[in-house]
């Protein structure tokens, strides 16, 4: 970003004036990822709440921020002693095998509409030097449960990986992540001293939609008290060793889920089995810095949608009528999924850049490009369309009009972001931290095929997936090119 022509003074970035969308967090994570600084505060100051950001922006940032929508307000007092200073993630994904499309694309949807780019790396990669530059690493669900050596025949990555938390990195991970950095297993981290109740054999707890009630601490900053969180096999906790604690606990059953894995948890399973433990640890200890995430926030609204219409929907259609299951359809916030909320804390819980933590420097962005052999393309466009178009017939009657409802609805948004992408798609090359996330996308997203048996709520889950990636990659790239053009 070229230097300004004006001092930056401090702002007041606040949620409540944004209307708590997600555009506070991607407009906070670009000016990081720009060379810029801002704090996060803990407790309510003035006409700041806890979870709200103060950023030294000049006034053309200002200007720029309010073009794409986001207000801030002059801060005329010094920065709080207890507000954190935060760095720029420089975040590793772990997308490979054990991890393939589309089990880290949720975290892509949830990482880029938080304005966090991230490189995607494998098990070959991890082996090798992948977390080099990297101060934080993020395990998806999927396979990792196993051990990232023996998940994808890369000896040494879990070596690697074990030597990045000793000395100052950090990892998040969702239901397998959370598994790998549990106890009790080969292959996995102990990064928390916690073994889950179910660990070779995880698929015994169940898949549905839970409720969380979260704990006084930085990962409930400007959340409620409790939260809706899709829930797949993820660790079930019992007793915590030396440096673990505890975030949050499952507190109640929402709904029981079939979408991918016909696998349904069950209220009195939940009940015997889950209810008041832990759902959510903070590790902090020996083995490194972490948050595990027993169930998913990154799938927020986007399962929890396809959970509702394969479930819930079919139940109280004939009992409450079309419109209604139209208009509950047509309300989940897909982008701004309020269980991202609790990924945003944990990224900038663990990189609070308070100088006792190692704090790798962001990728260059010039050797970025340059290590580019192809052009971004629109490759992930073309997937969705093709997708789309490969629907079955959705038949007559009121179920068949709402499947039809939400593809067409699908098929619109990407028909608007599609001119979007393309204006900003070369300068997110030309600045490069965006490019890796394309790149990946481009490459994976189309070699994706569903089994001969997806269900119809499935198939539209993962068109729903992609185009709302696209839009939220497309989203982070302006306000990138907002922010440049100062």
């Amino acid at each position: 970003m070229p230097a300004s022509g004006h001092a930056r003074r401090l702002a007041h970035l606040g949620w409540r004036a944004n209307g708590d969308g997600f555009d506070v967090a991607l407009a906070v994570n670009r000016l990081l990822a720009a060379n810029g600084r801002a704090w996060w505060l803990a407790q309510k100051r003035d006409a700041a709440e806890a979870g709200d950001y103060l950023v030294e922006v000049s006034p053309e940032q200002q200007a720029a921020f309010a073009r794409i929508g986001v207000a801030v307000e002059p801060w005329h007092v010094g920065i709080p002693d207890d507000a954190s200073p935060l760095a720029c993630p420089a975040v590793q994904l772990f997308a490979g095998t054990a991890s393939k499309y589309p089990y880290y694309a949720y975290y892509a949807l949830c990482l880029l509409r938080l304005g966090i780019d991230y490189v995607p790396c494998d098990g070959a990669s991890l082996a090798h030097d992948a977390l080099a530059a990297a101060n934080l690493l993020i395990l998806p669900g999927g396979f990792a449960t196993w051990g990232i050596d023996a998940a994808e025949d890369a000896p040494g990555a879990d070596a690697r990986v074990r030597s990045f938390l000793a000395n100052g990195g950090a990892a998040i991970g969702s239901c397998g992540g959370a598994f790998y950095l549990s106890a009790g297993r080969p292959g996995w981290t102990g990064t928390a001293c916690a073994k889950p109740l179910y660990t070779h054999e995880y698929l015994q707890s169940g898949v549905g939609v839970v409720t969380i009630a979260l704990r006084e601490g930085p990962l409930a900053l400007g959340c409620p008290p409790t939260m809706d969180v899709p829930y797949y096999h993820g660790p079930i906790y019992d007793l915590l060793g030396d440096g673990s604690d505890v975030a949050a606990t499952f507190h109640a059953f929402a709904l029981p889920g079939r979408l991918a894995i016909d696998n349904p948890l069950d209220r009195e399973r939940f009940d015997r089995e889950m209810k008041g433990k832990p759902a959510i640890l903070i590790a902090d200890g020996a083995r490194g810095r972490a948050v595990l995430f027993s169930p998913h926030p990154e799938m927020g609204d986007l399962i929890r949608r396809y959970i509702a219409l394969d479930g819930y929907v079919r139940h109280y259609l004939p009992i409450r009528g079309a419109q209604t299951m139209r208009d509950t359809l047509r309300h989940y916030r897909v982008t701004d999924a309020p269980s991202f909320r609790l990924v945003l804390n944990a990224v900038h819980a663990l990189l609070r850049d308070d100088g006792s933590h190692r704090l790798a420097a962001s990728s260059d962005a010039s050797s970025v490009g340059e290590r580019a052999n192809t052009a971004l393309d629109i490759a992930p466009v073309e997937m969705c369309r093709h997708a789309l178009a490969a629907l079955p017939d959705f038949g007559t009657g009121e179920e068949a009009d709402l499947f039809r409802d939400i593809a067409a609805g699908i098929a619109a948004r990407l028909e608007r972001a599609t001119p979007r992408l393309s204006a900003v798609i070369a300068v997110a090359h030309r600045r490069g931290r965006l490019a890796p996330s394309w790149r990946h996308l481009s490459t994976t997203m189309p070699r994706h095929s569903l089994t001969a048996d997806a269900t119809l709520a499935q198939r539209l889950m993962e068109v729903d997936l992609g185009v709302s990636l696209i839009e939220c990659w497309t989203r982070t790239a302006e306000m990138d090119r907002a922010l440049e053009s100062q």
